[in-house]
């Protein structure tokens, strides 16, 4: 059968990229011809719009002429020549084909899941409200016309009934996990609690910044780097100071407005005394590191703290159970919070640093808790292999 999986090209690499490319090794190996339809993703005009745009309105909200722009480029793509095509991001489900699958992670994410948030803390562009509500309008047209829709996780599927009214034509897909990892076989240790991954809004890992100045004597570790990484060193370096001097700030403020970028006054007064004292953090800024590195880091974990908000899949999780680690998530965490047994195989919190702070605190209390939790958790990772995932994608394939 030829198959093509429409992708945008966001000329980077990331974690989609690697499951996208194991998806085409593993059709490719069953007998399967395909071919990556790449679509640049960069490109930002509004040439394809079949109607007249000023570049006063583009500019109000590019954001919004661009998904639209992309929109009419892929309704445009002439796909024939293929049995089947698979979607990737949005809006490539905007695709026209009688056999259709979209393999679905999230939608436009500021006019869906986060668009609360984002108007809240005043990242939203102009006519956000029109903007959001043309967006899910020809979202949801395109979506009705999918074959299948696999979400990337419950808490997709429940997206997509919340935002879309669909549910018949919406199976889940849970994608598998890099072999390394699901296989790994070497030693473990517990030592300190780690946060593995990007630093952007709204991954959270100030959170975990603020819960580890609740925890004096023990020591964090912040793993990945982003484009938020300079804010978050400065809030944790805000944070040390301020533990010190018996000041709080609010978990709001510190990771909806610090965050961002956004320091009030008295916050950079704050700062510029914190940089001055030269007090050495208890949380320790690695960078990016190698897969070997990140191996180690996972292997002498105590515990993997994953405080992002509404989060897609849960991959991080999954790959902290591997090494047998409790994982500790938000309860508005989305792909985070499904994997997540309270009590059992991590542990499953508010979203504050108090929260987060003593779920840390009752496994550096009970090393004997946190090796049960970290078997259990592991017992959970089994169900996310490649082969569970190919079984899912060749059955929807034969239907």
């Amino acid at each position: 059968m030829k198959i093509g999986i429409v992708k945008p090209d966001y000329k980077i690499t990331g974690g989609f990229e690697v499951v996208i490319n194991h998806i085409k090794a593993e059709l490719e190996r069953i007998g399967h011809q395909v071919e990556l339809v790449y679509v640049d993703a960069t490109e930002r005009n509004i040439k394809n719009i079949p109607f007249p745009v000023s570049m006063q309105e583009y500019k109000q909200n590019p954001d919004f002429f661009n998904y639209i722009n992309h929109f009419w480029k892929y309704m445009r793509l002439d796909l024939s020549k293929y049995d089947i095509v698979i979607s990737t991001q949005p809006p490539s489900f905007a695709i026209q084909h009688p056999r259709h699958i979209a393999l679905f992670y999230h939608h436009s994410k500021v006019h869906y899941d986060l668009s609360e948030l984002i108007q809240e803390v005043g990242l939203d562009q102009p006519f956000h409200q029109k903007a959001q509500e043309v967006i899910r309008g020809i979202d949801s047209m395109s979506l009705s016309k999918v074959s299948t829709i696999l979400a990337g996780s419950k808490t997709i599927k429940n997206r997509i009934k919340k935002y879309n009214d669909l549910s018949s034509n919406v199976d889940v897909f849970y994608a598998g996990i890099d072999n390394d990892i699901y296989n790994y076989e070497g030693s473990n240790k517990y030592q300190s609690p780690i946060v593995v991954g990007r630093h952007e809004f709204p991954k959270r890992p100030e959170l975990f910044a603020k819960a580890m100045k609740k925890l004096r004597g023990y020591q964090g570790r912040i793993i990945g780097e982003g484009g938020r990484t300079d804010d978050l060193k400065r809030i944790d370096q805000l944070l040390t100071f301020a533990s010190g001097q018996n000041v709080e700030l609010s978990d709001d403020i510190v990771w909806k407005r610090m965050s961002n970028g956004s320091f009030q006054k008295e916050h950079l007064e704050l700062l510029e005394k914190a940089q001055k004292s030269g007090l050495k953090s208890n949380v320790i800024f690695t960078g990016r590191v190698s897969k070997r590195d990140l191996f180690r880091e996972y292997a002498n974990a105590l515990c993997v703290v994953c405080p992002a908000y509404e989060e897609d899949y849960g991959l991080t999780a999954i790959e902290a159970m591997c090494f047998k680690k409790p994982v500790i998530a938000c309860t508005d965490g989305g792909g985070y919070a499904e994997l997540i047994q309270d009590g059992v195989n991590g542990f499953l919190v508010e979203p504050n640093s108090t929260a987060l702070a003593k779920a840390i605190h009752k496994l550096a209390n009970n090393p004997q808790l946190a090796k049960k939790m970290g078997e259990n958790a592991y017992e959970t990772s089994r169900s996310y292999s490649w082969n569970n995932a190919m079984r899912t994608i060749s059955e929807t394939i034969n239907k």
